[in-house]
């Protein structure tokens, strides 16, 4: 009693009341003389189930999707014994409301052990093969009585397929189907982005290895030309021993660029907050790149607000952010002169860094910024990281760098720092 009401729920949530059912029976074509065709034809089944369902099993367990269902012989000679009756209602010519209610029943259990649809639903492919071959090898000489027969009872099955995918509907294995797909995405992207995790670390790992590992030849070569550079009172013979230490010096700053880059974007770049000696500073920068300059043909000047106070800021942070500028003005602009100033802004500071060069159109200022950027004109390229550094790092001392590039020509770049400096 309790599995027919739960039987007759379905039944309600599909919406198969008595007229349901008639008009699912009318839109097959299922009438009186399919019920001649079916009877005739359940004589002829009678002779032949047995052959028909041993050959539908030996088919299924030639598959692993259903042959896992199918665990042992005494389970495949009870489905076998089902397998038969089932064959022979389907020729009973009665489709009322138990005939329903069993099929739904029957769909309801099959997608409860997770059979996929596909599989269930070519089943009934299989029973129309199987008994085409057979009414084929039984009506030679009668072709019309054999077709009768088998379009009376693929409309039978066309009627069970359709019940079939009901029962998957309303039992809710498309939605549990979806969950597990939704789960299985889920665990992909995770598994995905463990992976990209696990590369980018590592290739963090391997560079920040391979630019320590760099970092000391470099310092032993500055060292050795410091040397040579104090002990030769020649200009001429200096020239190729400053040359030495420009380059050494400016590979040192890309590989300090290279390995801030990478803490600031992973947050474990500490400012080192004080008191800037901000005329000094700019003083200090100007002393360092001035030759650099001179030999580019260029001329390096400062100049800073008398009203000027000091500012609380990382000073080498800072003090990496306008080298990189000036070496960048210096490479790139093309101009004959650099600027280096500095001036109270809204109770903060503002530095500028200005060259008289070719300028920066506006459609590649956005990407000056980008790692990797794209270079301007034909000049000499380097990493590209310089300004990519310079904007992280302002940001990180809680600024902001814009850029000015009028049609005139020329590039300001325009360091804007706040009063209080972040924590």
């Amino acid at each position: 009693m309790a599995a027919r009401a739960r039987t007759a729920t379905l039944l309600s949530q599909v919406g198969l009341d008595d007229a349901g059912r008639a008009r699912r029976l009318a839109f097959l074509g299922l009438d009186a003389a399919d019920e001649e065709h079916l009877t005739a034809l359940r004589a002829f089944a009678r002779a032949n189930v047995d052959g028909i369902v041993d050959d539908f099993y030996q088919h299924l367990l030639g598959f692993e999707e259903t042959r896992r269902l199918l665990d042992s012989d005494q389970q495949i000679a009870r489905l076998k014994r089902l397998q038969r009756e089932y064959f022979l209602r389907m020729l009973d010519g009665d489709f009322g409301r138990d005939y329903f209610e069993s099929r739904l029943r029957v769909g309801v259990a099959h997608a409860a052990i997770d059979l996929r649809p596909e599989w269930y639903l070519g089943t009934y492919f299989l029973y129309v093969r199987l008994l085409t071959g057979r009414l084929r090898d039984a009506y030679p000489d009668d072709p019309d009585r054999m077709l009768a027969m088998l379009s009376s009872f693929v409309k039978v099955v066309f009627l069970d397929m359709g019940l079939a995918i009901d029962a998957y509907i309303v039992s809710g294995y498309v939605e549990r189907t979806l969950a597990q797909e939704y789960r299985r995405m889920a665990e992909v992207a995770e598994r995905a982005l463990e992976e990209k995790a696990e590369l980018e670390q590592a290739k963090a790992d391997l560079t920040s290895m391979i630019v320590h590992d760099l970092k000391g030849p470099l310092a032993g070569i500055l060292a050795v030309t410091q040397l040579a550079r104090r002990r030769n009172a020649d200009a001429a013979a200096d020239r190729p021993f400053a040359q030495i230490q420009r380059s050494a010096q400016d590979l040192m700053r890309m590989i300090e660029n290279l390995l801030e880059i990478d803490q600031m974007q992973e947050g474990r770049l500490e400012l080192r907050l004080e008191s800037v000696d901000v005329p000094g500073l700019l003083a200090d920068c100007a002393a360092e790149y001035r030759a650099a300059a001179e030999l580019a043909g260029m001329t390096l000047t400062t100049h800073v607000e008398p009203v000027l106070d000091g500012a609380v800021t990382d000073r080498w942070l800072l003090r990496r952010v306008l080298n990189n500028l000036v070496v960048n003005a210096i490479r790139h602009s093309g101009g004959t002169s650099i600027a280096l100033d500095a001036r109270p802004l809204d109770g903060g500071l503002a530095i500028r860094v200005r060259d008289t060069g070719r300028g920066i159109p506006p459609e590649e200022r956005a990407a000056l910024f980008e790692r990797p950027r794209r270079h301007r004109g034909t000049h000499r390229e380097d990493t590209g990281l310089g300004l990519v550094f310079c904007k992280m790092a302002v940001e990180r001392m809680g600024g902001t760098l814009a850029i000015e590039s009028p049609a005139s020509g020329g590039t300001t770049f325009v360091i804007a720092l706040p009063a209080d400096a972040p924590i």
